[in-house]
């Protein structure tokens, strides 16, 4: 399964359009696919794919990164039934919810921060997971960084996006460290959002923009097509199969593909099973279902010495 988070904590550079697009594209090709609506926004989810957040009553993405609940996570998942999928395929979506605005301040409580979200999708059955990401380098960005193996970066041809990737460089550096996990690889950057033909300053932009030596991907121009799509619940590579923004987020699919041939190291999250803890639990669930009168079930725990 291979996880690719797509990311720039800079808004308006076309995140969102190329989380599910490049999702679509590789569903039909025969994948299978998860796409996890990760930004409290939820724009992937409602706007783009035209499905309703999950019910607060029902189990939930923001539940299960809090530990609120713990079920399997094919409970999470709905099928997107509006796509163009390929023999063997899916495009399924973790879709987003209520609570996942309150998630920062919670998620930042967790004895061992950023592994939450590996935890929740490591038993899915997928070819590919595709994370839209929030536009901010906070702990939900940080959560999906921890569970990847690459990044696709959007980017605009302008000089913010330069001065953004690179401060997003410095933050990926630092995770890494952090949680001695594998390097990220950066898949490519995805220039988008310009006007065709493009302009001088916009080629300035981008010949600064290679200067990273990070992969330059198809460009996905501007177009109402986008918009249209959208309206109707559809990715453009469905509704609109032959303009220049489907033939792109194909082009970013077939390279998204080659690189899982060659395979990615695991990314697993640490063992943070806890006995006292889980004894605690259970004695806590005991006592509330009897009179009182039997022994609580932490008493029985070997007392550790002091210092250990």
């Amino acid at each position: 399964m291979q996880i690719t988070s797509v990311v720039n904590q800079k808004g308006g550079v076309g995140k969102t359009a190329l989380s599910v697009g490049a999702a679509a594209a590789l569903a039909e090709r025969g994948r299978r696919v998860l796409l996890i609506d990760l930004d409290p926004q939820g724009h992937a989810t409602t706007e783009m794919l035209g499905l309703p957040e999950t019910p607060p009553e029902a189990p939930s993405l923001a539940k299960a990164l809090t530990k609120m609940w713990r079920g399997p996570v094919e409970e999470l998942i709905v099928p997107h039934t509006r796509s163009n999928i390929g023999a063997g395929g899916a495009f399924d979506v973790i879709p987003t919810s209520p609570g996942m605005f309150d998630l920062v301040r919670r998620l930042d409580q967790f004895r061992v921060p950023g592994w939450q979200l590996a935890r929740v999708i490591q038993f899915a059955n997928y070819d590919h997971v595709i994370i839209d990401c929030p536009p901010a380098l906070d702990v939900l960005t940080n959560n999906a960084l921890v569970a990847t193996h690459g990044v696709l970066v959007p980017v605009q041809p302008d000089r913010t996006s330069v001065r953004a990737l690179r401060l997003m460089q410095d933050q990926i550096r630092h995770l890494e460290s952090v949680i001695d996990r594998p390097p990220i690889t950066y898949y490519g950057l995805v220039p988008g959002l310009y006007r065709r033909p493009i302009s001088g300053y916009a080629v300035a932009a981008l010949n600064e923009l290679q200067q990273f030596g990070i992969p330059m991907l198809a460009h996905v121009p501007l177009g109402v097509v986008m918009n249209e799509a959208a309206a109707r619940g559809m990715p453009v590579t469905t509704f609109a199969p032959e303009t220049a923004q489907a033939v792109a987020f194909r082009q970013i699919a077939h390279a998204l593909d080659r690189v899982r041939a060659q395979g990615a190291p695991a990314v697993a999250p640490p063992d943070e099973f806890v006995f006292e803890d889980f004894i605690a639990d259970v004695s806590s669930t005991r006592s509330s279902n009897d009179n009182g009168a039997r022994r609580k079930l932490y008493d029985l725990l070997p007392k550790r010495p002091r210092g250990h």
